[in-house]
This record gives structure tokens, C-alpha cells and sequence, in this order.
């Protein structure tokens, strides 16, 4: 009994729910046969009237099921026989009389039934006060009847529920705005707005620890991937003054609730620092908290440096600030601005948020280097900083600050003017390109209509006929002229040849001409044979495109070879990262980001470059992160249909192939782990599209002996979590690398079965008996590429065939076959 009591009890608690209170209060009648029983039973209904006493239409429910049981009891007592009898059965039925009129308060449905049977209950002896108050509870029914209509059905829209909620909130009763509160949610229990609405609510008008926290802890199990409910429980659990354990027990579950956005875990780790920045005790010397609260910051920066949720660095800035204010050590301040810089060097307001914290807490010395340091980087808006600058050096600088300054600053507009017009002409040249597309297009559908209208009235005069040979809706057409042989007059000059021009003699009559020698069985005239390449054949590399031939090419081709394609790109790349991040490769001309009507990147884009060679090196970077994806550089090819694999598909003796990689592992450390058996040319991670690893990689030495070694060395050696696999480079062979049949056949080649113009029918059987017939022999399974060395023709033997070499023919081979 006390397990089902208990399980009543949390699903009370969960939500609201008339017909579960009615099933505990049941449950609980099964007891009053005992005084213990009795008063369990009427504490249950008490708690069930106040939970939902009120609800108005199955609230009454509740009341008449505690009428119920009070009468029960009232029944069960005689009214005569001694006073003590006699008092108790008075008080039983006060209690009972107390209940009517406790109800006839409210407004619920069915309250005139209920003022009728209180009428008999009483034999018409009503109060005057009770009925006022059955008046007044009918009138407040009657203003949310039109509301109560709304919440009929099944599947009651939100809309319904929040105009429900807005009448109850302008009449500022606080039980039943939370009465209709839990009415929405228990049919939204997923709608985390309505949460949020509903606790606010508590937070600022109730301000009741015992009835706001109990919410709380049922919202984030219906909604955990609200980050605004998490901080809001958050506030409220240092509100409430509750311990420090269980603030970080819900803030250690929080992280591990799984936000989709990572900005979710950026807010939620600036609620906890901020919690814990309240409660630090400052000191000079450096305190527990003040340490735990420096322990914070870090932790902080790792977890959203791996999922990516601080691009903007609002958590060191907030650890800067606190180091240059409350901890007093400016170095610290300024070595975390140093990162913030380097990672966002060319945007104005990070260099002016540190400026700030140079002029509040640093020196003048710091602050003219930022400011210097800030000019030189910034694109995007230089002239906050030079107002900015030229400002501070009028209010503190000497007359030859000032004019140093004023130099810079000149020099710096002078460039940002130059850009800007390149800007400008730019745009204008897009505009007047879009303007003569529109025109053309206009001219071109003018032409269309005009040839429209000239063909309507030609066929309204009947010069177009649509009959021919006695057919109807016949397309007619044109002939074509006869050449006519040429007539010469008796006084046209002859033709003479030209000078250097062979004299074309004709034949004398009976001459058989050339014969023609049938070709052999199975010769295509139009198929080009193909020899397959040794084993280790590499394809010689292209060569290099020579200065003098890109300086002799067109405009257009100068421009398509200084242009690399970016794929892979994260659709919230923008065209200002896309810049910066090139930019280290050369001159950066332009950057078309291809993007949808709507806006939204598509996740590619193109570079032009000034120089050739800075495209060039730029697709040396093929596969470097951009965020958190590998972007993948390659030439500018539109004609180009498929990706082309540049990585050589034999054995390779200097490189290494990695696999059974942890997924943490990264190219650095792979670097640490081979660089020591010898020099490495490269370290290439392999990953997929989202930039995660897919545990392999490949390590290229620049000896063999090198990568030799390191096999040795490392073959299951354990990095991090994993124990890795170690071995040469030797990809197995591609189904689409295999020569086609119809590409190697030559003479004496095997031909292919014809079934007629029907194919091959399903009727055929074969009539070799069984008992001598050899099964087919099943598909060979793809096998990893094996290297064989090239054998000297002629001392072949038949184990090589299985090697993929069959045994060359001579000429007297070929001639045996053709006289056959």
C-alpha cells in the first residue's frame, strides 16, 4: 500500500489531473475504518481540493467526492443517545454543511445542483452570506464560459489556453492563474514558452521557494533543451538561498542535457560564472574562490572551443576584465586580449573593447600600441578607430604624438579609399552588366513577338500553307537546290592550278583501284587500343605552367588560373572569414560566396587571386579547417563533372597508413608521434565532410627508410585511447579502375555470346549431365593490391597468369590463328 501511495503521489505532482486525484481519494477511503485511516482520507481530499478545487469544469468532481465520504461518515453516526454522541454527529454534520458552502464560493459547473441540494441538506434554512456568495462565484462564471468552450476537445490549440491565461492575469488571482497555468501545460507539456511564461510568473509574483523550485524541476525534464529555463532554475536556486551542491549538480546536468545550438552551452556557462562571481570572496591575496572561480574560466574556454559555442570570445573577455579589475594583473588581462586579437584581427570593435580596458585599467604606453596595432589590422570599419585615436591623442598626447598619429591615420584612410573605389567600381560594372542582360532580354523578347505577330498575319493571309501531298498538318519542307555540273562557254578561260598544288590525274578506264583488305574478326576501327601500365607505374606529374604562356593567354583564362574553388564551406561562413583566412596566400581580388535567393550560403565559393602563383599556393591548403570543417581547395574548372582522386593509387614505400585512430587525435599529434623516425613532407588526416575524423590517416616521409622505421616502431602502439594499425600505403584496386572488356579486346580476343534480338530467353536449359557438369565459379571478392615485379616475356610461368600477366604472343601465334 505505502509503494502505491507513493507512486499517487508522483503522479499528482507531475501533472494536473482530476480523474488521478479522484482515483487516490478511492484509494484512500479503502483505510477509515480506523481514526488514523479517517483523517489519511481527509487530509488527501484536502490536498486534492487544493490542487484542483478550482478547476472550473471538473473541479466539482473533487467536491462532491469529498461530500461523499463526509456524509459517509455522517451516516454511519446515530444523532440521539448521549451528549457526547450527540456532539460529535453536530460537528460531523457542520463539517459537512462547511463543504457546501466552501464549494457554492467557487465558480464551477453544475452550481445550481449543488445550491439545491445544500437547499435540502439545510431544509431551505440558508444563510444570506451564502447565497451572496453563490451569486457572486455564478457571475464569475459567466464571464469565463466563452473561455471554458474553448477548452473542449481533444486536442485544444495553445492560442485557446493563452487567452484564457491573459483574462486570468488582468484578474490578478494568483490561484487561478496558477490553475490555468497547469491546465495548458499538462495538454503542452512540450511547449517551452508556456514554461518559461508560467515560472516567470512564479519568480516575480509569488516569490515562493516551495512552489516555484517544484516547477523548476518538472520543466527541465519536459523541455531540457530550453538553456533559458536551465538559467532561470539557476537564479532561482541562489534566489532561494539553496546549498552550493545542488547549484552545481544542476548546472553538471544542464551540460549534459544536449543543446542543438552551441550557443546554448555559452549562456549556460555564463549563468554559472556569474553565479560564481557573486559568491567570491576578493581579496589581495588570492582566495579559494577567487581560485575556483579562475579554474571555471578555463574549463569554460576548453568546452566551448570543442563545440564551438564562443566564436566571439564572450568568456575571455569576461575572465580579461575580471583579471584587470578584481584580481588586479593586467599581464593576465592582456595576454588573453592577445588571443581574442589574433583570432578576430581585422574587426574594429574587438580592438576597441580592448582599447577600453587599456584606458580603464592599463597605462598610455599599452594603450598607443593597441591603437596603432588596431589601425593597421582593421577592414571592416577604420574610421570608429581613427576618431577614436585621434581623440586620445588630443586629450593626452604631445604635439608629436599627435602628428604621428594624424600620419597614420592619413595613410590608413588613403588605402581604405582605394579599396573602396575598387568597391564601387565594382558594383557599378555588376550593375551595368545586370542593367544590359535586362535590356538584351527585352530586345530579345520584343524580336519574339514582333516575328509572333508577322507569322499570325502571314497565316491569316494564307501565304503559309500547312498542307502537303494531300495530307493536312504536314510540315513542309525545304528543298534543296541540285548542284548543277559546270557549263563552260567556248570562250570561258580555263582554270589553271594553283602554283604548288599537285595535279590530280584521273584513272584510265578499267582501272580496279585499291583493294580493300577485310579487317580481322573483332576489329573496331573506332576503339582505340590501350595497354595496361606496369605494376608501379606513376602517371608523370603536369607540368607547370610557364610565365611566358600565362602572360600570352587571354584575360579570361589569366582570370580562371588565378581562381580556386572552396567547397565544403559551413553554411554560416560568411565572405569577410572566406578573405581573411585566404589572404595569407597572397592578394586577395575578390570573393564570390555562392549563395540561395534567400540569401543563406549554398557552401562553396571562388577566390581570384592577383598573382598565379598565389593561386597555386593556395591549393597547396586543400583540407585546411575553416571553423570546424576541412575546406577543400581545387582549380576553377566549371566543365569539370567529377572529382578527380590525386593521390597515387599504388604502393608507396615512403608512405604510411594509419587506422584505428581516437577520434580526439589530431594532426598535431600524429606530427609529435613521426616526425621522430624521420622527415615528414606531409600528415593528412582523414576526415568527413563535417571536418570529424574518420580515424585513419596517411604519413609521408621523404626517404623510405623513414617510413620503414616507423612502421616498426609504432605498428600498435597506443595513442591516446586506441591502439593504432600501422602499414604501407597500398590502397586495394577500384572496381572502376579494371579495364573494360570492350576496351582490351584485340585480335584473337574471346567474343561475346550474341542471344539473338530477343536476349536470352528463359527456357534455355542446359544438357550436360550433372554428374560431370563443373560449377561456375563464384565472383572473386576485391583483394588488396599486391606488388609484383615485372617479368621478362617469355619466362612466364602459369602461377603468374593469377597475377593479373598472361604470357605474350609472337607473330607465328597470331598467324596460326588467323589461318585457322
Amino acid at each position: 500500500k505505502k509503494m502505491v501511495d507513493g507512486l499517487f503521489e508522483k503522479g499528482v505532482k507531475d501533472y494536473l489531473s482530476v480523474d488521478l486525484w479522484l482515483e487516490y481519494c478511492q484509494h484512500s477511503i479503502g483505510g477509515i475504518g480506523t481514526k488514523e485511516g479517517i483523517v489519511r482520507a481527509r487530509e488527501i481530499h484536502e490536498k486534492a481540493i487544493i490542487a484542483c478545487g478550482l478547476h472550473i469544469s471538473k473541479g466539482a468532481l473533487i467536491w462532491e467526492a469529498y461530500r461523499e465520504f463526509e456524509s459517509a461518515l455522517l451516516s454511519m453516526m446515530t444523532p440521539t443517545g448521549s451528549e457526547e454522541l450527540e456532539k460529535i454527529y453536530a460537528d460531523q454534520k457542520k463539517k459537512v454543511e462547511n463543504l457546501y458552502k466552501r464549494q457554492l464560493r467557487q465558480p464551477l459547473l453544475g452550481m445550481e445542483d449543488t445550491f439545491n441540494e445544500f437547499k435540502e441538506f439545510t431544509k431551505d434554512a440558508t444563510d444570506g452570506n451564502v447565497v451572496s456568495d453563490y451569486h457572486k462565484a455564478k457571475e464569475k462564471l459567466k464571464a469565463r464560459q466563452k473561455f471554458e468552450k474553448k477548452l473542449i476537445g481533444e486536442e485544444i490549440p495553445i492560442e485557446n489556453y493563452q487567452e484564457y491565461i491573459d483574462f486570468e492575469m488582468k484578474e490578478k488571482d494568483p490561484t487561478r492563474i496558477q490553475i490555468i497555468f497547469e491546465r495548458s501545460i499538462t495538454d503542452h507539456c512540450l511547449v517551452s514558452s508556456l514554461w518559461s511564461q508560467y515560472l516567470t510568473y512564479l519568480d516575480s509574483n509569488l516569490k515562493i521557494s516551495t512552489v516555484s523550485l517544484p516547477v523548476f524541476e518538472r520543466s527541465i525534464r519536459n523541455v531540457p533543451w530550453s538553456v533559458e529555463i536551465w538559467c532561470d532554475y539557476l537564479r532561482s536556486l541562489e534566489r532561494y538561498e539553496q546549498p552550493h551542491s545542488e547549484v552545481l549538480s544542476l548546472f553538471e546536468q544542464g551540460l549534459a542535457a544536449g543543446f542543438a545550438q552551441p550557443a546554448a552551452y555559452l549562456e549556460l556557462w555564463l549563468c554559472f560564472i556569474d553565479y560564481l562571481r557573486r559568491r567570491t570572496v576578493w581579496n589581495k591575496d588570492i582566495t579559494e574562490s577567487m581560485s575556483a572561480l579562475r579554474t571555471v574560466f578555463e574549463r569554460a574556454n576548453l568546452h566551448l572551443a570543442k563545440c564551438g559555442g564562443d566564436p566571439d570570445f564572450e568568456v575571455s573577455k569576461y575572465c580579461a576584465n575580471l583579471e584587470a579589475d578584481q584580481f588586479g594583473v593586467m599581464e593576465n588581462a592582456r595576454k588573453i586580449w592577445a588571443e581574442i586579437t589574433a583570432a578576430h584581427p581585422f574587426t574594429a570593435t574587438v580592438w576597441l573593447e580592448y582599447i577600453q580596458l587599456e584606458k580603464t585599467f592599463g597605462d598610455k604606453k599599452h594603450l598607443r600600441k593597441a591603437y596603432q596595432r588596431g589601425l593597421e589590422k582593421t577592414h571592416d570599419d577604420p574610421e570608429i578607430l581613427v576618431r577614436s585615436f585621434t581623440q586620445f591623442e588630443r586629450e593626452e598626447g604631445s604635439l608629436e604624438a599627435f602628428e604621428h598619429c594624424r600620419k597614420l591615420c592619413r595613410i590608413k584612410m588613403e588605402k581604405v579609399g582605394v579599396s573602396k573605389s575598387k568597391g564601387d567600381a565594382k558594383k557599378s560594372e555588376e550593375e551595368q552588366s545586370r542593367h544590359d542582360k535586362i535590356e538584351k532580354k527585352k530586345e530579345k523578347d520584343k524580336d519574339y513577338r514582333r516575328d509572333k505577330r508577322q507569322q499570325i498575319a502571314a497565316e491569316k493571309r494564307g501565304d503559309v500553307k500547312n498542307t502537303q501531298n494531300g495530307k493536312d498538318n504536314v510540315f513542309l519542307k525545304p528543298s534543296v537546290p541540285v548542284s548543277q555540273p559546270d557549263k563552260r562557254s567556248w570562250y570561258d578561260t580555263p582554270e589553271l592550278p594553283e602554283k604548288g598544288s599537285k595535279k590530280v590525274v584521273a584513272p584510265p578506264p578499267g582501272f580496279p583501284g585499291k583493294k580493300s583488305v577485310a579487317p580481322p574478326p573483332g576489329f573496331n576501327e573506332n576503339m582505340k587500343r590501350t595497354i595496361a601500365p606496369p605494376p608501379g607505374f606513376k602517371e608523370p606529374l603536369p607540368k607547370k605552367q610557364k610565365s611566358d604562356d600565362f602572360d600570352n593567354l587571354s584575360e579570361h583564362q589569366q582570370r580562371k588560373l588565378r581562381t580556386v574553388f572552396l567547397s565544403n564551406l559551413d553554411f554560416s561562413v560568411t565572405d569577410t572569414e572566406v578573405n581573411d583566412i585566404m589572404r595569407s596566400s597572397g592578394v586577395v581580388l575578390e570573393v564570390r560566396l555562392v549563395k540561395k535567393p534567400n540569401g543563406q550560403s549554398k557552401g562553396f565559393a571562388f577566390v581570384e587571386f592577383e598573382k598565379h602563383s598565389e593561386a597555386l599556393e593556395a591549393m597547396k591548403r586543400d583540407n585546411e579547417l575553416l571553423g570546424l570543417r576541412p575546406m577543400y581547395i581545387s582549380e576553377c574548372d566549371p566543365e569539370k563533372k567529377a572529382p578527380v582522386f590525386k593521390f597515387d593509387k599504388g604502393l608507396e614505400k615512403n608512405k604510411l597508413f594509419i587506422k584505428g585512430l581516437d577520434p580526439e587525435v589530431t594532426r598535431q599529434d600524429l606530427t609529435e608521434v613521426f616526425e621522430k623516425f624521420g622527415k615528414l613532407i606531409d600528415v593528412r588526416l582523414v576526415t568527413y565532410r563535417n571536418g570529424h575524423s574518420k580515424g585513419l590517416a596517411f604519413v609521408d616521409y621523404e626517404e623510405e627508410v623513414g617510413a620503414a622505421t616507423a612502421l616498426i616502431k609504432t605498428d600498435n602502439m597506443k595513442i591516446k585511447s586506441k591502439e593504432i594499425q600501422v602499414a604501407l600505403s597500398n590502397p586495394p584496386k577500384r572496381k572502376d579502375d579494371a579495364p573494360n572488356q570492350s576496351d582490351v579486346r584485340s585480335l584473337g580476343g574471346t567474343e561475346a555470346t550474341e542471344f539473338g534480338p530477343r536476349g536470352k530467353g528463359r527456357s534455355q536449359v542446359a544438357f550436360t549431365p550433372r554428374s560431370i557438369s563443373v560449377p561456375a565459379k563464384p565472383p572473386s571478392k576485391l583483394e588488396p593490391m599486391k606488388f609484383v615485379k615485372p617479368g621478362v616475356p617469355g619466362l612466364q610461368s602459369e602461377g603468374n597468369e593469377g597475377n593479373g600477366t598472361k604470357p605474350s604472343k609472337s607473330n607465328e601465334d597470331f598467324r596460326k590463328m588467323l589461318l585457322k
